[in-house]
């Protein structure tokens, strides 16, 4: 039996930093068969767009796609949300509380990034313009040997910091 890991995240196919980010967490803390784990993208093209019906669409694709191949496959979907500015806007709260409930409702996992993933992972906040060129710029020099670990698996919103290895730790063994 395989399992499939459908990353959905925030940023577009073109810019793809958010990915990057979090195949890097998976290379660096992480040990996994690849023949057995399958790793996929959902690119939202802006985090209002998770529960678009062409979205769901796309996650509905690679899940029949990927059972197609055995019967005993299994793929589990994982929202990945910056928290934004969550503590001063109560819109922002909103959105995310709304975003969990839907990803409880169709039995999807919650992974948040407080307040932003480049923050998380760089410890800055990165203009809109040189996200993609951060997040290269991350994987070419190896930084994510710098991220540590309780940054990445915190237990509730605090800044600078994501619950992803709590997520993560579900479905893939951790290095020792």
């Amino acid at each position: 039996m395989g399992v499939q890991l459908i990353f959905v995240v925030e940023t577009n196919k073109k810019c793809n930093s958010d990915w990057i980010y979090i195949k890097e967490t998976i290379e660096h803390f992480y040990l996994y068969d690849r023949i057995k784990v399958k790793l996929s993208v959902v690119y939202m093209d802006g985090r209002g767009n998770y529960s678009s019906n062409k979205k769901e669409r796309e996650i509905k694709g690679y899940i029949s796609q990927y059972r197609a191949t055995s019967k005993t496959n299994k793929s589990k979907v994982i929202y990945c949300f910056d928290c934004d500015e969550y503590i001063n806007n109560p819109e922002d709260l909103k959105f995310l509380e709304k975003a969990k409930k839907y990803c409880d409702d169709h039995e999807a996992e919650f992974v948040w990034f407080c307040k932003d993933i480049e923050r998380v992972y760089t410890g800055k906040k990165v203009n809109a313009v040189d996200k993609k060129k951060k997040s290269e710029e991350f994987k070419k020099k190896k930084q994510i040997s710098e991220v540590k670990v309780d940054k990445l698996s915190a237990a509730e919103y605090q800044e600078n910091t994501s619950n992803i290895l709590r997520i993560l730790e579900q479905y893939l063994d951790m290095k020792r």
